[in-house]
């Protein structure tokens, strides 16, 4: 009897150590199976989804769990993705979906204001980071001032300039206030989730759809 529960206690180990191992590589597959998805996102579903109903509340924004990735998975048509966000230079393209909900933010940038509009204030966004990850905004952290942002909502292309990265502390609400400024403002985690990185980009231009900047420069 003993020798079985040795047996079933070494078992459990070795499956808790083989979910340790996996559960990083099961996040990053299931994160960007469900972007890639938001990213074929219609011009048509894009505004439709403009108009579906959102949670603001960043303050309730938890820790991401396997349980929300896959929650996101499981309800990926339901996400309402409105546009979508490239820096060429770091390798990061994601959808933007609108709200900053649970689903939201497992999978893309979330808009952090309800009445936002692209090229127009301070359109800001948020998104989790993921230590020495390739996701979501982990690539934040390799971004440099003057690298180039391009938002889009399906109809236009929005390009905005890095000018400002710094770390802020977590009460720092202000940084996405309306300003005489044409800006984009990306959040993400900072420090364990004690303070936070604020990437701003000054608006430089926006074009039509079919004379999209990007062709050639998103990986």
């Amino acid at each position: 009897m003993k020798s079985k529960l040795i047996t079933i206690s070494l078992i459990l180990m070795l499956l808790v150590g083989l979910c340790f191992i996996f559960i990083n590589p099961i996040q990053k597959f299931f994160i960007n199976d469900t972007s890639d998805y938001l990213l074929e996102t219609t011009a048509e579903e894009a505004r439709k989804n403009e108009d579906k109903e959102a949670s603001f509340d960043f303050e309730e924004t938890q820790s991401l769990s396997i349980v929300d990735i896959l929650k996101a998975q499981a309800t990926r048509k339901d996400i309402a993705a409105i546009g979508s966000i490239t820096i060429p230079e770091v390798d990061l393209e994601l959808p933007i979906v609108k709200g900053v909900g649970k689903e939201a933010l497992a999978v893309g940038a979330g808009t952090m204001k309800p009445d936002q509009q692209m090229g127009i204030g301070n359109y800001s966004l948020a998104s989790h980071y993921f230590e020495g990850k390739d996701i979501l905004f982990g690539p934040l952290y390799n971004a440099q001032l003057g690298d180039i942002i391009y938002l889009s909502d399906l109809r236009n292309v929005y390009e905005y300039e890095i000018t400002v990265k710094k770390v802020i502390e977590a009460t720092d609400v202000h940084i996405i206030d309306e300003t005489d400024e044409t800006l984009l403002t990306l959040i993400t985690c900072a420090e364990e989730g004690t303070k936070r990185l604020a990437v701003q980009a000054s608006f430089k231009n926006k074009y039509e759809i079919d004379k999209n900047p990007l062709q050639g420069k998103a990986s």
